[in-house]
């Protein structure tokens, strides 16, 4: 690692003397770093990330001469320097959005780490600059990256961010304050460090275990408890403050007795927050004493209980500062996991430890005007557009990613800028609906779409459902089935109920395809499926949860699945687990905290199941792989492949393969067919015969 560091040195000093390409390098950055004691890794990565020899030190040299987790590193600390899309100042709910988004994109807590040391480099040198970038600058700094810098309890890199922000936009203010100010920031250093001591001894004396911290207040935070409280300067008693953390409360009150025996105390600063907590539940005590010197300074006393509820429980300090509205609470938890270790270790190493931490539950995208939009992970363009506005949605026709035209069923990732591209007329297409076709992922967008087709004209409705049934008839090659026998399977009145039923969304092309697929008569051969669960399963039970299974199961009344469905489990309160189709209206609406209660099942397959053979023909446009892709999604989906014949035509550039497969019951067809249709190039996808 010496080594390695070295090197990095040497890289970071070859590009310090390079032309400028920014402001800040990478020397500084590390020096910046050194003070907060992270782990050599990321000092490593922080000098290798210099902007100005990117183009001379490549992702694959760092790799290869640093190793493959330093590459990465310095790789997201790139991309994030890189990422100039701030726009802030617009609404708290966007700012926070946007703080969301910076950490969510960073896959390594460290990187964001560095990132702050890089914005402190930055307002260091923002006084070279004009007052236009020192105004965007400092803006983007004080309502952005000071409150990262809280939230992640960075606190040396916060106090700075937040003073050099505060001297650009109110220059006055600053010099006013700092002038008032009756010591420099290192004498009021030096004095805590001193009082620190005294009254360690004074806990000793009374045998009382504590753990005592200080810090000296900044320009910024006293201004902004002057705002608060209307105060001049010479009236605000915490601009030294020390906090005691104990084991118990009557350690707490034990130590208060003894402050206040040895130093004087004002009386109207005296506040027992144990005594009566504040409605957020926040408990401590302060008081304010006249130490040595005749200074004044703020003493808070609590348990390590009542301090790990204040840093991370509700009533934490960074959402009482921010007002914590509209929080990714995943991402949260994991900001509060990183904290913990933060405070219980000083040993640099933890950050390799929680380097992977940070995880969310969102994604955060950007219009074409900069605002930021929250979705879920799994989130397309179409589910972005009925996000916006319900019409948006509707009238889609397609979308650009990142300036690019793609698919509307592309998984968008936090950071994309998405511009939806819409026609005037028309409504949204039925097989948005069909899951297996991943056009849409949020069961609000699902809902909306379904209920543009419940409000459609009833004869329209009966004439597209039609279509769509026939059209699965067709694909399915099962003349066969009447259209009386899917009425039953669904316990409808008549046809035209089950084609309405249809053209509205309230039934989707998979269940279409699966209900057909029940009712096909296919040429059958004897297969044995050997169970893949070891664990006894309770005689008679249907379908069992994976790992648990001796849980009780029954069958939803609502969807009535049967064997071979795809299913889902759902933890009912006081009556087990019980089984739905994973299309199930039911479960499709499901709010954000029900989906919590989602378990996995599966099936009871410890019987004699029969497998059959299925011809598959497929009509594409020919192009190199294409074969390839075909296969490849045919194992994906655990299907045999017993033989094959592919025929060209080279003057139209299309291609026709017929495939006979070997399928079991558990398998539906109509979820291979649509698989297969979503390949590039692909036409049509049908089955022939069974």
């Amino acid at each position: 690692m010496l080594i390695k560091a070295q090197q990095a040195c040497e890289i970071a000093i070859e590009a310090k003397n390079l032309p400028a390409t920014s402001f800040v390098r990478s020397v500084d950055v590390a020096i910046i770093l050194s003070s907060v004691l992270v782990d050599s890794e990321t000092l490593i990565a922080a000098l290798l990330s210099d902007a100005n020899v990117e183009t001379v030190y490549g992702l694959e040299y760092i790799k290869t001469h640093f190793g493959e987790q330093t590459a990465d590193l310095v790789d997201g600390i790139r991309r994030l320097n890189h990422f100039k899309e701030l726009y802030v100042g617009r609404s708290d709910v966007q700012n926070e959005r946007l703080r969301q988004m910076l950490l969510a994109m960073t896959s390594d807590i460290r990187i964001m780490i560095v990132k702050l040391a890089y914005r402190v480099s930055r307002m260091r040198h923002l006084k070279f600059e004009n007052g236009d970038v020192q105004k965007q600058i400092s803006e983007e700094t004080d309502l952005i990256f000071a409150p990262l810098a809280n939230r992640l309890g960075m606190a040396q890199l916060k106090w700075e961010l937040e003073d050099l922000s505060f001297r650009f936009l109110q220059p006055e203010e600053y010099k006013r304050i700092a002038k008032q100010l009756d010591s420099k920031r290192n004498d009021r250093e030096a004095y805590i460090r001193s009082f620190l001591t005294t009254i360690e001894t004074l806990l000793d004396s009374g045998d009382i275990t504590a753990k005592v911290s200080g810090r000296p207040k900044h320009i910024f935070s006293i201004w902004k408890k002057m705002q608060r409280k209307g105060l001049p300067i010479d009236e605000l008693y915490d601009l030294r403050a020390v906090r005691i953390h104990v084991d118990t409360i009557k350690d707490c009150y034990e130590a208060l007795g003894l402050i206040h025996s040895h130093w004087n105390y004002v009386k109207d600063e005296f506040d027992d927050y144990i005594a009566s907590p504040k409605d957020n539940g926040y408990q401590s005590i302060h008081t304010v004493i006249i130490g040595p010197e005749n200074k004044t300074v703020e003493i808070q006393i609590r348990t390590h209980d009542m301090h790990h509820y204040s840093e991370f429980g509700v009533a934490a300090h960074w959402r009482y500062k921010e007002g914590g509205k509209g929080v990714d609470e995943r991402l949260e938890r994991s900001i509060s996991n990183i904290r913990q270790l933060l405070e219980s270790s000083d040993d640099p190493e933890v950050f390799n430890e929680i380097r992977n931490e940070l995880q969310s539950q969102h994604i955060y995208v950007m219009t074409p005007t900069n605002d930021i939009v929250t979705l879920r992970q799994g989130a397309t363009p179409l589910d972005f557009a009925y996000n916006i506005h319900t019409e948006l949605g509707h009238g889609c026709r397609g979308a650009k990613i990142n300036g690019r035209i793609q698919p509307l069923t592309t998984q968008l990732k936090t950071g994309d800028r998405v511009e939806v591209l819409t026609v005037k007329t028309g409504g949204p297409s039925r097989n948005w609906l069909n899951p297996n076709l991943g056009y849409l992922n949020s069961s609000s967008s699902r809902a909306k779409v379904k209920n543009w087709f419940n409000k459609q004209d009833k004869a329209q409705n009966i004439e597209a459902g039609e279509a769509l049934y026939a059209r699965e008839i067709k694909r399915l090659h099962a003349v066969s089935v009447k259209p009386s026998d899917i009425v039953k399977r669904f316990k409808l009145s008549n046809t035209q109920e089950l084609y309405e039923m249809i053209g509205k969304g309230k039934l989707n092309e998979r269940q279409i395809a699966n209900a057909i697929q029940e009712k096909l008569k296919p040429t059958q051969k004897t297969f044995v499926f050997k169970p893949k669960k070891v664990e006894p399963i309770p005689e008679g039970r249907h379908a069992y949860v994976l790992g648990a299974p001796q849980i009780t199961t029954h069958l939803a009344p609502c969807c009535q699945p049967e064997m071979g469905d795809d299913i889902v489990g759902y933890v009912t309160r006081g009556r087990g687990v019980t089984i739905h189709t994973s299309d199930c209206p039911n479960m499709l609406n499901l709010t954000h905290d029900e989906l919590q209660r989602i378990i996995e099942v599966s099936w009871n397959n410890n019987i004699e199941s029969e497998c059959f053979d299925a011809e598959l023909l497929v009509s594409a446009f020919d192009r190199k792989g294409l074969l390839r892709d075909v296969m490849g999604a045919l194992t994906d989906l655990d299907i045999n492949l017993i033989a094959s014949e592919t025929n060209t035509d080279s003057e139209q550039r299309s291609v026709f393969m017929k495939l006979t497969l070997e399928v079991n019951p558990a398998t539906h067809l109509g979820d291979v067919l649509d698989t297969i249709e979503r390949i590039k190039n692909v036409d049509s996808a049908t089955i022939s015969k069974l």
